[in-house]
């Protein structure tokens, strides 16, 4: 491995476990404004996508 190898990451053991309950989050919407995940989704099924871009 040399310097600029980044080491192995096993991401079965990173976030949340499948089936687990999402936690309580309030984050900025596009338009800026704060929502709380849980009550926006008021008790239904939620896909949650994280975007990363490539641009910082």
């Amino acid at each position: 491995m040399n310097d600029r190898t980044l080491p192995a990451i096993d991401f079965s053991t990173v976030g949340p476990a499948v089936g687990a309950p999402f936690p309580a989050v309030r984050l900025p919407d596009q338009h800026g404004r704060v929502v709380d995940l849980h009550a926006a989704r008021a008790g239904r099924r939620t896909l949650i996508v994280f975007f990363r871009s490539a641009r910082w």
